[in-house]
This record gives structure tokens, C-alpha cells and sequence, in this order.
């Protein structure tokens, strides 16, 4: 059956002084500009609406298309076991540093305060917290729990459990065993003082009693009382609610589980650490305090002398009910990399519920993730899974939508209709995210770790040049089958606040082999001769050369003895549509060298994911990457773009003129100004489009592949995953 999901309603009063909303009616009001998200929300839970439907509003995904399957399943027996067969294997399941797929598929063990709700970008919903008030200056957040709520072990839902579990993202400061600074905690720390942070200030910290005490001291949680605390802000801005509902730092965590279960592992002699509380003792409010000293003295030390202990819930082999979430994680098997899930009988059933909407009930007994690398295997598994009535959903590529879509239905009428019995497939739907290559400026030589001489990306013709070599309009339709539009720029159409995408801001490059030509000769014949480093400063004279072919041509127009070089791309092994980048990227520009005899050689070499992005970071010269927002909001872009942050550093980018203005954009969201943040971040879009440290390819769009049987599917846009699973006789 049919049920669609709340739709809030809003009004907005410039002359409010703070902005409220209550869950149980599910409206709201505020002051200034509305911060907006968005989800494609069809839920996968007993009596919620169907995944087969694309209608608008806030039920699904508004996309163009409709979906259909080509008929039901043989039997009539519903399923208690769910099977996702992905091709992704967990990088992290530390909730604080989880930063790919699986951070989607845990979202239905650990949850949020707030949630995005409806296919809009423009609705907050309570969820763990019952309502919020904004104070007028964005720098507090008064919030109260709901009532009742318990942790999957049994502990209660209170305001220490949201305590200790922001404030332990702060203090584990983005730590992995072997590093410090990644991921998510510069997502809060930014709103708070910058110098605590390693990824923001850009320096070491020393992890201590004292980095406790100055974390703890911000008061970023204040508990007012069993239900309701606080949230304050150094720093206010407009996103702080898109931040706690956008991802998984966001999670509230059961204390005491994580607690016992991390102490359990650091405790071990074989780990060498020196704890300072092996066992906590006191109220909860103090062993929140021990745990915290304890986490820290795992810092650069023992078995981690560069980066922090390891947490149970990284592992999570013995499974997890630290969540309050509709399913507990039963096991992880690191050897085969798939997950088990199980119901929560006592689920207390989602925000929804308190907006207009059903109670969330999970129908699944059992889900498991398995990973499943073949396609052809994957495929097959679901054919047999939609004629036997098994439920499963299965990952596939855009490459291959025509392996179980009809292609004249899609092609003709933006129809996905699947050719497989007993199997449905629903989208497009786009998220808050991209696709993009980066060309690396500094290249290291994995085996000496030092930077290569030649640094043909340094040269911003050589860039242009590769970039003008790729038709993505015809990849786009002959690979990636039309299921995501090319990129203008690094702002996708759906970033909020509205205004922010700006469809003018267009590249400097397009296909154009005549000026790959021209831009090839003039990097040739005038190399650069002036370098930078990652921190920007000036590269010695002498360590880097450029030189490639000659630098003039001889009688018959080509080099006699060219000064011979080759570029290496890499794509990921059976990633279709970014091998075809790369290859109209080698067939155009050695074509033109070839010409000219200018001895520069472009190769391309499959190289597994896993692999590319444990040294993606210096040693790849053009690397790829997918991205989506940690929150829906513009600086979430421009923060993963600039300078210093995430994904620049990938390709060592720097640029002052961007470090600047996202300063600018930065200021302007703290003083409530957004317009002033949608005109800086389109100079931002712009200036990037003309410095050409990467080649935007396609925004996001991806399609689910599931048996007829399952008749929900909640899809988070923003990340562009399924995140609640449930199901109904077909």
C-alpha cells in the first residue's frame, strides 16, 4: 500500500527574534533565509509509500521518468530476509570518520536529531530531538529529546547521550590508527575555535588532559536538564541544523556501550598504552570525562604512535546496539566484507510519525550486505531473487542500465522499465554531489616518495588541453545513459540555498581537438618554468622541468628528437565512464602528438578502487573521484573544494584568490547574509572553472534495482543512498 510522507508547511517573520519548529505539528517558523535539504523519501518501512513511484511533492524523487517493473514475483511468500548486493567494501565503520557508502546503510542503526524531510531542499523534521528554538543570533540552539526512546541495548535516550557523542567527534579531531584531521570533525570544530581542529589550523595537536578540558571548555553541549541541552556556537551560522541531520557525525551514540566496548580493546597489553581510567568509575558525567582522557592517551602512542586507538565500532565485529535505529548491526565480516542486520522489535518508529505521517515499522527480519564485485553475478542473483521471490536490491552501474532496463522506453519515452521478471527499478534521482578528475600538481613516485621532475598539471594549458579532449555530452549518452547531466561547474544544480547553482557559470574547456592542438604546441614550445608547491610557496629553480618534444619544429613540422614523456591516467577497474574519459583523452592527445612527434604519450590503466584511494592523496597524476556533501548547504561545496580541504588536497590544489573568497562566503553566512554567500560561492564556481584544477563530469544520477516484492525505498538525496529498508507483499 501507498502512504506519502509528511509535507511541513512554513511561514517566516523578519521581525522574529529566534525560530522555533515542533514536531508535533510540523511546522515552522523563522527569521531570515531559509536553510534548505532535501530527500527522495519513499520509505522502505511497513505502510509507507511505494519505491515504484516517481511522483513530486514529498513523497519520492522528483525526476522526469516513471518506473515500472515488468511483472510481480512467482510466489506469494513474503520475505523476512533482505539481501543488498554492493560493490563497495567499508572504509570506516567509526560513525565520527565513516565517510562512504556503508555511512548511508548504518543510518538505519544510528540516528539523528533532526532529518531532512521531503524531496524539497527546504524542510528540517525532528526526529530524536522533539523541537528546537534558534536563538536570534544563530549562536544557540535549545533543544528537548523525545520521551521514551531507547538505545537498541537498553539504555535510555537522554541529553548525555548527545554529550558525549557530538562532543567525542571533536575530541577524536577526524583521528584514524595512522592519521589526525580527517573527515568530519572540522565539520563542527568550524563553528567552534579553529585552532582545535588539525584539519583547520593546519597544525599538530597534542592530545592531552588539556585538549580535553579546551574541547570540553567550547561547551559546544550544554546539558539543561534529563531531556533538553543546549548547542552553542562560537561561530553561528546557517547550516548547523543540515549539519546535525545531514550525515552520520551527526549520530547519537549509546554511552555506556561505546564506552565499555572501547575500554574493553584498549585495555589490552598487547596495545601498550597507558590509559589513565582502566576502569571508569562515578556517575555517567564523569566517566564521559575518563573516557575522553583515556581516548586521548591512545594518541600517539603504543600500537598508534601516529595516529589514535582503534574503536570498537570501527570494527563493529561482534555487531552494534549503540543506535536507536530500526535495525542493529548483528556482525561485520572483515574477511568477505558484508554486514548483517536485525530488526529492533522495540523500535520506537521515526519522526514521521509526529508530522502526519506512519509510524516507521521495520519489516525485514534480517538484511544483509554482501559484497558482490562481479556484476554479472549481481544480476543474475537478482533475476533469480525476482523469480523465486526472494528480496534483494543490487548495485549497477549506469553503464550497464540496459542489462535490466528497456532501452526504447527509456530512450523515447524517460521510461525505466525493467526487462527482468519480478524486478523493479526506480529513478533517477540526483544528489548534492558530482563527479569529477583532478589534475595533480605535485605527483609523487610511490617507490621513492619523492615528487617526479616533470609536473605536467603545474601547466594550466596542459590541463585545458586534456580537458578539451573529452566530449562528455556524447559520454554522457552513450556510457552513462543519460542518468546525470554533465557539470557546469563544482555547485550541482540542487545545492541550497536557492540561487546557488548558476547553470551561465560554464567551463572554460569543451570538446575541441583544435585547440587541444594549439594549447599542446604552446605548452611545448614555451614550457613553464615556475612551480609551486602544496602549500603554495615557490618551488626551487631546477627541481621541476617541463620540457617535453622541442621547442621548435623542424621542416616537416615535427620534432627530429623530441624530448620524449608519458602520462599515466588511472580509472577504477570496470568504472565504464570514466575508462571512456580517459580513453578519448589518450586518442585525441597522442593523436596530436603523434603529429607533431612531440614524444608526449598518454596511457591509461585500470587500477582497483580500493587501492586508488589509499593512495589516491600524491601518487596518482589524474585521479577521479565521486562526492556528495556532508550537509546540504553551499559551503559544504565550497569547504570540500577549497584549498587546504578534502578534495583539493587530492589534486594539491592552491589558490589564494579561492582561499579568500570562501573566507568571504564564510563571514557572510555568520552574519545571516545569503545572498551575499550565493554571490561569493558563484565567483568561487567560476574562478575554479577558469583555473581548471579539475574536469566536472557528470552530477549525480543513480537508479536502485530491486525485486517487486520490496515496496519502500527511503532514499536520502542528499547522498544518494537507500536508507531504510522494509518491505510488503508484492
Amino acid at each position: 500500500m501507498s502512504t506519502p510522507m509528511p509535507s511541513s508547511s512554513s511561514s517566516s517573520s523578519s521581525s522574529s527574534s529566534s525560530s522555533s519548529i515542533n514536531s508535533s505539528t510540523g511546522s515552522s517558523s523563522s527569521s531570515g533565509q531559509s536553510s534548505s535539504s532535501s530527500i527522495v523519501s519513499s520509505s522502505l518501512s511497513s505502510g509507507s509509500q511505494t519505491s515504484g513511484s516517481t511522483s513530486t511533492g514529498s513523497q519520492t524523487s522528483t525526476t522526469s521518468s516513471t518506473t515500472t517493473s515488468s511483472s510481480e514475483s512467482s510466489t506469494g511468500t513474503i520475505p523476512t530476509t533482505l539481501t543488498y548486493e554492493t560493490t563497495y567494501t567499508p572504509t570506516y565503520l567509526e560513525p565520527a570518520m565513516m565517510y562512504d557508502t556503508y555511512g548511508v546503510f548504518l543510518g538505519n542503526v544510528y540516528e539523528n536529531l533532526v532529518w531532512l524531510n521531503g524531496s524539497t531542499t527546504s524542510q528540517i523534521l525532528p526526529w530524536l530531538a522533539q523541537n528546537y528554538t534558534v536563538s536570534s543570533d544563530r549562536s544557540t540552539y535549545s533543544m528537548s529529546l523525545r520521551s521514551g526512546i531507547s538505545f537498541q541495548d537498553g539504555e535510555p535516550l537522554n541529553s548525555s547521550a548527545v554529550y558525549f557523542s557530538l562532543n567525542r567527534v571533536l575530541v577524536l579531531d577526524g583521528s584514524t590508527p595512522t592519521s589526525h584531521g580527517t573527515q568530519f570533525a572540522p565539520d563542527f570544530q568550524q563553528m567552534l575555535n579553529f585552532s582545535l581542529s588539525t584539519a583547520l589550523c593546519g597544525c599538530r595537536q597534542v592530545y592531552n588532559a588539556q585538549y580535553v578540558d579546551a574541547i570540553l571548555s567550547q561547551n559546544f553541549v550544554q546539558v539543561a536538564g534529563p531531556q533538553s541541552f543546549s548547542i552553542h556556537l562560537e561561530h553561528p551560522n546557517s547550516f548547523l541544523l543540515y549539519a546535525l541531520a545531514g550525515y552520520n557525525y551527526g549520530w547519537i551514540l549509546a554511552p555506556e556501550f561505546v564506552m565499555q566496548h572501547d575500554l574493553a580493546l584498549w585495555n589490552k597489553s598487547s596495545n601498550g598504552y597507558s590509559l589513565p581510567y582502566s576502569t571508569l568509575t562515578g556517575n555517567l558525567s564523569s566517566q564521559i570525562h575518563q573516557y575522553f582522557l583515556d581516548l586521548v592517551a591512545t594518541c600517539d602512542s603504543g600500537a598508534t604512535p601516529s595516529g589514535c586507538g582503534t574503536t570498537y565500532l570501527d570494527g563493529s565485529y561482534q555487531g552494534s546496539t549503540a543506535g536507536t535505529g530500526p535495525y542493529s548491526l548483528q556482525s561485520f565480516d572483515a574477511t568477505t566484507n558484508d554486514l548483517t542486520f536485525q530488526s529492533n522489535p522495540s523500535y520506537w518508529g521515526g519522526g514521521y510519525q509526529y508530522a502526519g505521517g506512519h509510524k516507521l515499522v521495520p519489516f525485514f527480519q534480517t538484511v544483509k550486505m554482501v559484497y558482490a564485485p562481479d556484476l554479472t553475478t549481481r544480476e543474475l542473483d537478482v533475476r533469480n531473487a525476482g523469480n523465486s521471490g526472494q528480496a534483494m536490491i543490487i548495485d549497477l552501474p549506469n553503464s550497464n542500465l540496459y542489462d535490466v532496463a528497456d532501452r526504447q522506453a527509456w530512450t523515447t519515452n524517460h521510461q525505466l522499465k525493467s526487462t527482468l521478471s519480478g524486478v523493479t527499478i526506480t529513478g533517477p534521482w540526483s544528489n548534492i554531489g558530482g563527479s569529477f578528475i583532478g589534475f595533480n600538481t605535485n605527483v609523487t613516485n610511490p617507490v621513492t616518495k619523492e615528487m617526479y621532475s616533470f609536473q605536467p598539471f603545474a601547466d594550466q594549458r596542459i590541463r585545458l588541453a586534456l580537458a578539451d579532449s573529452v566530449n562528455l555530452s556524447e559520454i554522457g549518452v552513450t556510457v552513462n545513459n543519460n542518468l546525470g547531466q554533465v557539470m557546469q561547474n563544482i555547485i550541482p544544480p540542487t545545492t541550497p540555498p536557492q540561487g546557488s547553482y548558476n547553470s551561465s557559470i560554464s567551463p572554460a574547456y569543451s570538446y575541441n581537438p583544435v585547440m587541444v592542438q594549439n594549447l599542446l604546441l604552446d605548452a611545448m614550445k614555451n614550457p613553464i618554468t615556475s612551480f609551486t608547491f602544496t602549500n603554495g610557496t615557490t618551488a626551487p629553480s631546477g627541481l621541476f622541468n617541463n620540457t617535453f618534444g622541442c621547442p621548435v619544429l623542424g621542416a616537416n613540422n615535427q620534432c627530429s628528437s623530441p624530448v620524449a614523456h608519458s602520462i599515466v591516467l588511472n580509472f577504477a577497474s570496470g568504472d565504464a565512464v570514466n575508462q571512456a574519459i580517459e580513453e578519448q583523452i589518450a586518442t585525441v592527445v597522442n593523436n596530436v602528438s603523434s603529429t607533431y612527434n612531440m614524444g608526449l604519450t598518454i596511457d591509461i590503466a585500470p587500477v582497483p578502487l580500493g587501492f586508488m584511494f589509499t593512495n589516491i592523496a600524491n601518487e596518482y597524476a589524474f585521479n577521479f573521484n565521486n562526492w556528495a556533501v556532508d550537509y546540504p548547504w553551499v559551503l559544504s561545496v565550497t569547504g570540500l573544494f577549497a584549498p587546504s580541504h578534502f578534495i583539493a588536497a587530492l589534486v594539491n590544489y592552491n589558490s589564494a584568490a579561492y582561499t579568500k573568497l570562501y573566507n568571504e562566503s564564510i563571514s557572510a553566512d555568520a552574519a545571516g547574509n545569503i545572498s551575499g554567500v550565493i554571490a561569493i560561492s558563484q565567483q568561487i564556481a567560476s574562478l575554479v572553472n577558469q583555473q581548471v584544477p579539475y574536469l566536472n563530469t557528470f552530477a549525480a544520477g543513480n537508479v536502485a534495482v530491486f525485486t517487486s516484492n520490496i515496496q519502500g525505498l527511503l532514499i536520502l538525496e542528499q547522498t544518494g543512498g537507500v536508507y531504510y529498508w522494509s518491505g510488503e507483499s508484492g
